[in-house]
């Protein structure tokens, strides 16, 4: 479906890259192309879980076929792996050379630009260029407040060598957030994750991630591999990238304890398989468990699954924050609960089906809406130009979000206090926020607020 095209974005040129983020990346070059921009699509690393980019006439991938030679050839390792990697290598100053001499907007996604931001970002706009980075929920969120930080914790006690390298990893990543943030135009990010921050930067969620429903409903489905349903039981979907991290365990446990209880429920889980199977689990399911400890009420798996109108269950603890950042007709309706909720939420929607129906149409019209393409363009082009209204922006100072996404409350506490105890409160990075070390050391304490 094709977006009326705003007259301040037609005629950009605009290289949207390099990594590509659960369909962020290209989502967004399909947008900008819609609003009348020239877009060009850098992917530097593919695999086969990627979705699909149409190219069109406003929208070329740049160096596809190459990018899939150099990733194939790195999975397969050896040998092959430092060929793939010299040409990736290649091929990424290439498209750096030609983003160079061609764009005038350079809009990266994930945790750094071409070869990592900061200088080459001061270069691009010594070039004349406007640099918008987007940070995406992992590469911005600290270390210590992420589901990775999971394997500090084990046998019930901390990994002193894991724990070091935590700390290492969180450095880095606090001081290639800030120069990137020091060196970039604008800086758009997710206001549950921007401890790292020393400057005011956009409100992801004024943004949204835009989504053409009627391409996505139209795309092929594979449709061999999914199990009959069962007579008389709603079937809740969960597909995690990342069992460990998205809480599925506690999931399935929810929903077992839920059939012990009588609600006529199964639970159809799948991992690492093709969008387009994901796809047909999704048009067959009744509604969807995202995750449990997210901090976005509306992003990948919850997005495509709206989009179908199925109610999608995102759990997390940050929930409560979000009024200081969206109105209520900004906030996306799923249905989004606390951790402990879970099964309250599971049970309502599989006893409820007039309740889960409305909760699914609800969040398919927000998309249409909302984050439909051409009211992502029409905003995006607001963050090119510079017309950036006064509520988007978000301060250091208003970041306040202590639980993180990825594991439970226990864990993250675990994993701030050995910091802590170990390295001192400089190891948290926040000292830039007025009180954040002491609020984020108290709660790791268990004190309250």
């Amino acid at each position: 479906m094709s977006a009326p095209i705003p007259s301040q974005l037609s005629g950009r040129r605009i290289l949207v890259g390099p990594n590509e983020i659960a369909g962020v990346t290209s989502r967004m070059a399909l947008a900008l192309a819609a609003g009348g921009a020239q877009v060009l699509f850098f992917n530097a690393n593919d695999h086969a879980f990627n979705p699909h980019v149409q190219e069109s006439a406003n929208l070329r991938r740049l160096f596809g076929s190459a990018v899939g030679v150099a990733s194939r050839w790195k999975a397969r390792g050896g040998i092959l792996w430092l060929a793939g990697s010299l040409l990736s290598l290649a091929i990424k100053t290439a498209a750096w050379v030609r983003t160079c001499l061609w764009a005038d907007t350079v809009v990266m996604v994930g945790g750094k630009g071409f070869f990592g931001g900061g200088l080459e970002y001061a270069l691009f706009r010594r070039l004349g260029k406007r640099v918008i980075h987007v940070f995406v929920g992992t590469a911005s969120r600290p270390r210590y407040l992420s589901g990775y930080a999971r394997r500090v914790i084990k046998n019930g006690g901390v990994d002193p060598k894991e724990l070091k390298r935590l700390a290492s990893r969180t450095r880095r990543q606090a001081r290639r957030i800030r120069g990137i943030s020091r060196h970039a135009s604008v800086v758009i990010e997710n206001p549950l994750c921007g401890h790292f921050h020393e400057r005011p930067f956009v409100n992801w969620f004024k943004l949204g991630v835009p989504l053409d429903v009627d391409a996505l409903l139209a795309k092929p489905r594979k449709t061999d591999s999914t199990p009959p349903r069962v007579p008389g039981r709603v079937r809740v979907l969960h597909c995690p990238s990342r069992p460990e991290i998205k809480g599925s365990a506690r999931i399935q446990s929810a929903v077992e304890n839920l059939i012990r209880e009588g609600v006529p429920l199964e639970l159809r889980m799948i991992t690492g398989v093709p969008h387009a199977q994901v796809l047909h689990e999704i048009a067959q399911a009744d509604f969807v468990v995202d995750q449990l400890y997210s901090d976005s009420p509306l992003a990948g798996f919850a997005a495509e699954a709206s989009a179908f109108g199925k109610a999608a269950v995102v759990g997390g603890y940050g929930w409560k924050l979000f009024p200081d950042f969206l109105r209520s007709e900004e906030m996306p309706p799923t249905a989004a609960c606390h951790p402990d909720e879970l099964e309250n939420c599971l049970r309502r929607l599989a006893l409820d089906a007039s309740y889960r129906r409305e909760v699914g149409a609800r969040t398919k019209e927000f998309l249409l809406k909302q984050w439909s393409e051409v009211a992502f363009a029409e905003r995006f082009t607001r963050v090119i130009t510079g017309d950036v209204p006064a509520d988007w922006w978000v301060k250091p100072a208003d970041v306040r979000h202590l639980q993180g996404m990825g594991m439970d409350a226990d864990a993250i506490k675990s994993v701030i206090a050995s910091l802590v105890e170990r390295f001192g409160a400089d190891a948290l990075h926040v000292d830039h926020i007025p009180g954040m070390s002491a609020q984020l050391a108290a709660f790791a304490l268990g004190k309250p607020d």
